[in-house]
């Protein structure tokens, strides 16, 4: 019975210990910040994550939305108040985990299409580029995803300019120079890819191809003088 009683007695004061020591390690930094005040009060409570503290609704978002990020847990972004806030986390997550999925429980029009936009590119689907609704934005991951997979038939759904840059970019990067002719009528960037080629490949043959005199002369003329 001593026994019994010996050993209730320990564990009991085991407890009590582990509880105090809970409560002061927890009271030591709610009683610090309780003794700040205005913003640098809210700094307290976001650097000891206690975000249902802060009374800025903007900075207590921001602390949920870092803490959500931590967790990894989309869930926690629901404890946001501002759409604009949740969007944000709801995208950091879904980026972040790489859960296109994701992307369509976002409330915010700006945040999803940069969630579609972010993973697109991430997973080079150039598919995925058509969630974005924001025409620049839509077309900018199209170029994007043409570039990184050096596929130059992409190029073609984009405006004069950014088709220009998509090819040049391709064509270059791949040393095709039967990509320079695709420029259509567009002499200057013609020119311009066939030289950049004929240098990178050192291919003397292809100043040949260009049309404009003054291109053509310093094409020909950076072989004479190697």
């Amino acid at each position: 019975m001593k026994l019994k009683l010996v050993v209730f007695v320990t564990v009991l004061v085991a407890m009590l210990l582990v509880l105090t020591s809970c409560s002061l390690n927890g009271g030591a930094v709610t009683d610090q910040c309780a003794s700040l005040e205005g913003s640098a009060k809210d700094n307290c409570y976001f650097e000891s994550q206690q975000c249902s503290k802060i009374k800025s609704t903007q900075f207590r978002d921001t602390c949920v939305a870092e803490l959500a990020k931590l967790k990894g847990d989309v869930k926690v972004c629901d404890l946001i108040v501002t759409s604009k806030t949740k969007g944000f986390c709801q995208q950091q997550i879904a980026v972040e985990q790489d859960n296109f999925e994701l992307c369509k429980e976002i409330g915010d029009e700006y945040w999803q299409d940069n969630c579609y936009y972010k993973l697109a590119l991430n997973q080079k689907d150039v598919g995925k580029c058509a969630y974005v609704s924001e025409v620049s934005q839509n077309l900018d991951c199209v170029k994007k995803i043409a570039i990184a997979t050096h596929d130059a038939e992409l190029c073609d759904r984009l405006s004069k300019q950014n088709k220009a840059e998509c090819l040049f970019k391709i064509a270059t990067e791949t040393l095709n120079a039967d990509l320079c002719a695709k420029f259509a009528e567009d002499k200057l960037n013609t020119a311009s890819c066939y030289l950049k080629i004929a240098k990178l490949s050192d291919n003397k043959a292809l100043c040949n191809k260009i049309t404009i005199k003054d291109i053509k002369g310093t094409c020909t003329g950076y072989f004479n003088n190697k």
